[in-house]
């Protein structure tokens, strides 16, 4: 009783539940919600909105950065200094602004050669637009950094619950309704919009309680080395954007929209290991920053493989379920095209699973200070994707996209194990 009392009382296990909780139902509204345009616009218009959201989440991925893991490592060395810890949090913020203007400014800038590369018309071109304006309100590195080293995991979980029945309430009425594309577009325009709000008023709210309110009247300080820091994970995530957004972007380009339309399904129906991967990426980069601190070393390598471990017989069951009874229900809740497509759809899912199982490789190499290294590794693994990806795309269509990601997240695992253990 008292073992089972302590596993409940760790506070990496609840802050895992707190994420996974709300992912997990913000999962089931967002798999219902596909299905809601999918059988309300059709497949086709459906892979259309996933164009503009790829596109529109390109460019910000790029120029508006994210400083939440810069926050999460600087953290435990300054949290005893209340006046150095509103200097980071007023640098960290003044990043995140002055790059959301960035990224909104290029983006509309370059509107009319984006529209010209994919034959928008005026009215396509227009939207996209519109749904740019999400990226002025995108400002969440520090408010994911501060609520998560103040380990308010379940003021992130709110935020997901509330954006995600906000999105599945609006998409249904538009369901029911008979709402065409322009309606749908503004519900994804206004989901994100809430998302940021509602992330900054909890952040508000826990720097209030610390008395940290007053971060803006502290002196603005250039922090160069978090600012290189936060440069370096951008850049990072900046390599690592052909596999987030180019694959649906070539997909539009050069198949269909009915194929991009499917790959997107494929995605959601992968949600599930998403929403199990990110809580544990999300809860263990802050401990492993604590625990290589502290010098354990035996506990991080015992957390790692016991994490390691419970995915693996999840994985396996998740891929088992979706052939014995899975399929039969996805062609009755998206479309009969999806039975077309089982093979690519397993091996989607297989090839995530391996990305699943061993998610705790990523921020333990971050943690351990590799950022310089993870650059190399991810600028590596991306060009060997690129070239897989438009050799493949031209011979294998869908299938081929596929391969060449799970080439990409070998590639990454391959060279960040070895480079952790050799050391």
């Amino acid at each position: 009783m008292d073992r089972v009392r302590n596993i409940l009382q760790d506070k990496l296990l609840k802050n895992f539940l707190n994420i996974f909780s709300g992912d997990a139902l913000a999962s089931l509204f967002s798999i219902i919600s596909v299905s809601f345009i999918t059988k309300g616009i059709g497949v086709e218009k459906y892979g259309y909105i996933v164009l503009i959201q790829g596109v529109v989440a390109l460019i910000d991925g790029v120029f508006n950065f994210q400083s939440w893991q810069g926050f999460i490592k600087f953290f435990p060395e300054i949290k005893g200094d209340r006046e150095r810890l509103k200097e980071l949090i007023k640098f960290s913020y003044f990043l995140d602004i002055v790059t959301a203007f960035i990224a909104f400014l290029v983006l509309n800038l370059g509107s009319r050669f984006i529209g010209k590369i994919y034959n928008f018309n005026r009215e396509q071109l227009f939207l996209m637009i519109i749904f740019s304006l999400y990226i002025l309100f995108n400002i969440q590195g520090t408010p994911i950094g501060v609520l998560r080293s103040f380990n308010r995991f379940d003021l992130l979980r709110n935020q997901r619950i509330i954006t995600s029945i906000y999105n599945f309430i609006m998409l249904g009425i538009g369901f029911f309704f008979n709402l065409n594309l322009n309606f749908f577009i503004f519900i994804f325009l206004t989901t994100n919009i809430l998302n940021g709000i509602l992330i900054n008023i909890y952040t508000m709210l826990v720097l209030k309680n610390s008395n940290l309110l007053g971060f803006f009247k502290a002196k603005f300080k250039f922090d160069k080395e978090f600012f290189k820091f936060t440069c370096l994970t951008n850049i990072n995530s900046s390599l690592d954007i052909p596999v987030q957004y180019f694959d649906n972007l070539l997909i539009g380009k050069m198949l269909s929209l009915e194929q991009l339309g499917i790959y997107k399904i494929c995605k959601t129906i992968a949600i599930v290991l998403d929403k199990i991967g990110t809580p544990i990426y999300q809860t263990l980069y802050p401990y492993f920053c604590e625990m290589i601190k502290e010098n354990k070393k035996r506990e991080i390598v015992k957390k790692f493989l016991v994490v390691s471990s419970i995915l693996s017989v999840i994985c396996f069951c998740i891929i088992g379920s979706l052939n014995i009874f899975g399929f039969y229900l996805l062609e009755r809740f998206f479309s009969e095209l999806v039975g077309d497509y089982k093979f690519q759809i397993n091996l989607y899912l297989l090839m995530r699973s391996l990305g699943t199982i061993f998610i705790a490789i990523h921020p333990l190499f971050l943690a351990l200070g590799y950022i310089k290294v993870e650059t190399k590794i991810i600028f590596i693994a991306n060009i060997i994707y690129m070239i897989a990806l438009f050799k493949l795309i031209n011979y294998f269509n869908l299938t081929g996209v596929i391969v060449a990601y799970g080439v990409q997240v070998s590639l990454i695992l391959i060279m960040k194990s070895w480079y952790i253990f050799r050391r």
